[in-house]
């Protein structure tokens, strides 16, 4: 996810790494999914929890959900063969496309495309300079997967996951108070606890909108937004050009504001997730908390985006004032007739080098 938000606010998703953006978004919600299929397998309290909610989504499709339900859970709730496919999706399917499409997000680098860098004196979109791919980020790469591996050895070796001898069976009679699901899954427990009961009968089916909006429609939406973001941008800007040189957030607030809503909206949701849980601790009312962040969901994005856009066009206009009239120093003079005056230095050809040139085109959607 920070890999993720780290290409979207430095734009590294435009042309040519259309490609990359599609495979790193595939790979996030595989993983998110191979996540939410791992945690439901020990078969204690929790997962049954999660696994009853997962039928309630899966039921809640119109015209086809019960036919969903059965054929995926082999019958009636919890069904015979729920598990079984689970633990294949899990093991099998789910890590045979992630060992797919982890090393294509790698080949995609070096086939279509040249490294990525940020702006600084003596670089430009056909001049790429710093390590090559081969040694230098094949090593660190192969460092990180050597430090995953070890801090999952290790994780592995001395936390206890899910103890069923404490936490189970399911029973499905049982509620447990105060249940969480993993982080990752946070942000759709949050919808479904915030979203309204809001239903409607159509044609003798009643359809669930406080179920199928937040549980399918939002993740849908969410994912889809991710994937079309490039074209969409490409499309408003008219901006065709091959880039090799990064973006900083402040030389594009349009795309950095949407960033930052799009971070307070799902930080909202995250939260949500554990209303009862804030409720309890604080020793405020339940209600009152759920439309508290009912109220931040729908503001909070607005409120960011605008405060965003500003912090980036006052950051813009502290460059330009630095290039034109030089850095501060933190040196006070005072003056023949007696005026306190900063004594500032002229930017370094380093320094300007950063800056993105003032003749250089802004689109209006990104840029202003």
């Amino acid at each position: 996810m920070v890999h993720l938000l780290r290409n979207f606010f430095t734009g590294s998703f435009r042309r040519p790494r259309e490609l990359n953006w599609l495979i790193g978004v595939a790979l996030f919600g595989l993983v998110m999914l191979n996540g939410l299929f791992g945690y439901s397998l020990p078969d204690d309290l929790l997962s049954g929890a999660g696994l009853r909610i997962l039928h309630g989504v899966t039921v809640s499709v119109p015209l086809v959900g019960t036919y969903l339900a059965t054929f995926l859970f082999g019958g009636e709730f919890p069904g015979a063969d729920i598990i079984p496919r689970l633990y294949s999706l899990h093991v099998l399917l789910i890590p045979g496309l992630l060992l797919v499409l982890i090393p294509l997000h790698a080949v995609v680098l070096t086939w279509r495309q040249t490294h990525t860098q940020f702006r600084e004196k003596g670089v430009a979109d056909h001049q790429v300079s710093g390590a090559p791919f081969f040694p230098a980020f094949i090593a660190k790469t192969t460092a990180y997967l050597l430090l995953v591996a070890g801090v999952v050895a290790l994780m592995a070796t001395v936390f206890q996951v899910n103890p069923i001898w404490l936490y189970g069976p399911y029973v499905p009679s049982t509620v447990s108070a105060g249940s969480q699901p993993d982080w990752y899954m946070g942000f759709l427990e949050g919808a479904l606890r915030l979203m309204p009961p809001w239903e409607f009968t159509a044609f003798g089916h009643t359809v669930s909108m406080s179920v199928l909006i937040p549980a399918l429609a939002a993740p849908a939406l969410l994912f889809a937004g991710l994937a079309a973001y490039p074209f969409v941008e490409r499309w408003l800007t008219g901006d065709r050009a091959v880039h090799n040189l990064l973006d900083r957030p402040r030389d594009v607030p349009g795309r950095t504001g949407l960033g930052m809503a799009g971070i307070v909206y799902y930080g909202v949701l995250w939260t949500a997730g554990g209303n009862d849980v804030i409720a309890h601790t604080f020793h405020v009312s339940l209600y009152a908390t759920t439309w508290t962040l009912r109220i931040a969901l729908v503001l909070g994005p607005v409120v960011a985006f605008e405060v965003t856009r500003r912090l980036c066009l006052a950051l813009q206009a502290r460059d330009r004032h630095q290039a034109a009239h030089g850095v501060e120093t933190g040196l006070i003079v005072r003056g023949p007739e007696g005026a306190y005056t900063e004594v500032t230095r002229p930017m370094t050809e380093e320094e300007k080098g950063v800056l993105t040139p003032p003749a250089e085109p802004r689109p209006k959607f990104i840029g202003r």
